[in-house]
């Protein structure tokens, strides 16, 4: 669809308030310089599983985004509803999680209620994130001001502080550094707002559907190399695929069951949409033209406080193009489900309180944050978690595309699953491979695979799960060379 007209943006504006780049020891955000970095409950160090970190840095935690240039992990902080009073930009080590450095966004002093009344103490709080590598900036959004603002990737000092209210709720915040752009997505409307990051100037939006009831843009996913740029719509059961170059929308129908999607994965190599949904409480896995791959509920018997069923709230999305995975935070249930490519459950990781955003790095690592302190309640410090799949074997393909774990997985409900087949034979390298990951219930509890479960090797390195007397070796010998070689055919069944 057609982009509509550009916002007036000032080549020279007034001054900004600049970010306080914080050097003493305490401040009003709130963040935890020494916070101790400790395993996720449940996960295990071991080939094949799911290995965790986390540490509780600060309180009011949203989004990640990872830097390849610094190893740097910056997290955006913004605590309560309006007036927003405690907000920053946070800057960790993407390895360790340690801490490096943080800013605190200035007061808006013009901030106003709904009733026109000054607000005091509000600040132009930090919500979305993404890094810009090749300038050396971190853009974010201020939702609650309806606008971005770009600061220096190495200081954290404030570059540009846009205008208020040029995108109506900004959430999500994308870079194509190939084309010198920004895209962020307009909760508020059926409109995404482009960005030139050469000047910091905002050009033409991007427009999705009739209106904000017809399309209201929520997360992003973007393709560099094809300027794909992919959303969806918690208004309506659709997604969209934009071609940056041209502007042009193509809506996707997701089936009529979904309802309030707001994360969304892009897998340029299959084309696949992974889509997930709040009010469903599911994860959506359909192919460009809006074929169903699979659906899938990441939780159940979720109830909330007052002991009402719930959905999982299945609220963000990241693919794990390394280890061909999917991860899925899933707000209600406290809880992050792994799942294949297929959209199988693979693994429930204990997630802490309102799991929020969850981000993958490029090279194997996912990022998570959260929403609700801690889990015992002692701190209201939110976790950023950093999970990785342990080498040694490879997650492989589900036997088939429903969300039975096989063996050593959990279910969605955390509960230990049902062991279920998988086989590998020699000269097959697409056959599934069961992999045992370190599987964790909500709250922290271990689940065990299978108690005699071991990990065996074949003999080209492939990791299988073998169980007990389940797993036969059948070995048919061919004949007998004139050397007295013996020529062998081993066939593995699980």
């Amino acid at each position: 669809m057609a982009a509509s007209a550009a916002h007036a943006v000032e080549e020279t504006p007034a001054p900004a308030p600049a970010a306080t780049v914080v050097d003493a020891a305490s401040d009003p955000s709130g963040i935890d310089r020494n916070a101790a970095v400790t395993a996720v409950p449940g996960t295990v160090n071991e080939p094949g599983s799911i290995s965790g970190i986390e540490s509780s840095v600060a309180p009011g935690l949203y989004q990640t985004a990872y830097s390849p240039s610094r190893n740097s992990l910056y997290v955006t902080s913004a605590v309560g509803r309006p007036p927003v009073s405690q907000s920053s930009l946070i800057k960790l080590d993407a390895d360790t999680l340690a801490y490096q450095n943080h800013a605190v966004p200035e007061i808006d002093p013009t901030a106003i209620d709904r009733e026109g009344k000054p607000l005091e103490g509000a600040r132009y709080a930090v919500y979305g994130v993404a890094v810009d590598d090749e300038r050396g900036t971190v853009w974010v959004t201020n939702t609650r001001q309806n606008t971005v603002a770009v600061y220096d990737a190495d200081t954290l000092k404030l570059i540009k502080q846009f205008d208020k209210d040029i995108v109506p709720h900004s959430r999500d915040v994308v870079i194509d550094a190939a084309r010198d752009r920004a895209y962020v997505s307009s909760a508020r409307s059926n409109k995404i707002a482009v960005f030139d990051t050469s000047t910091n100037t905002q050009l033409a939006d991007i427009t999705v559907g009739q209106d904000a009831d017809d399309f209201s843009a929520m997360s992003l996913s973007f393709d560099e190399a094809s300027g794909t740029l992919v959303t969806v719509s918690a208004s309506s059961a659709k997604a969209a695929i934009i071609d940056v170059a041209s502007g042009s929308a193509t809506e996707v129908p997701l089936p009529a069951g979904v309802a309030r999607a707001s994360g969304v994965a892009y897998n340029p190599a299959t084309g696949r949409i992974y889509i997930a949904s709040q009010g469903s409480g599911d994860l959506v896995v359909v192919e460009k033209d809006g074929t169903v791959v699979n659906q899938v509920v990441t939780a159940t018997g979720v109830k909330d406080a007052e002991g009402k069923d719930v959905s999982s709230g299945a609220l963000n999305v990241a693919l794990d193009s390394v280890n061909s995975l999917v991860y899925v935070t899933n707000r209600n249930a406290g809880t992050i489900t792994v799942h294949d490519l297929d959209g199988a459950v693979r693994q429930t990781i204990d997630a802490g309180r309102n799991p929020n955003h969850v981000e993958f790095d490029g090279r194997g690592n996912v990022y998570a944050v959260n929403k609700g302190g801690s889990r015992d309640g002692n701190t209201k410090n939110d976790y950023v978690q950093r999970f990785s799949l342990v080498a040694g074997a490879s997650p492989g393909a589900a036997p088939d595309s429903s969300s039975a774990p096989t063996s050593g997985f959990t279910d969605p409900s955390g509960a230990a699953a049902d062991p279920t087949s998988s086989s590998l034979s020699n000269g097959s390298s697409s056959a599934p491979v069961a992999v045992t990951f370190g599987a964790a219930a909500p709250g922290g509890a271990t689940v065990a695979a299978a108690a005699n479960s071991v990990p065996e090797v074949d003999q080209r390195g492939s990791s299988l799960a073998r169980t007990g007397t389940s797993i036969g070796v059948g070995v048919v010998a061919a004949g007998l060379l004139l050397g007295g070689a013996l020529l062998m055919r081993v066939r593995h069944c699980a």
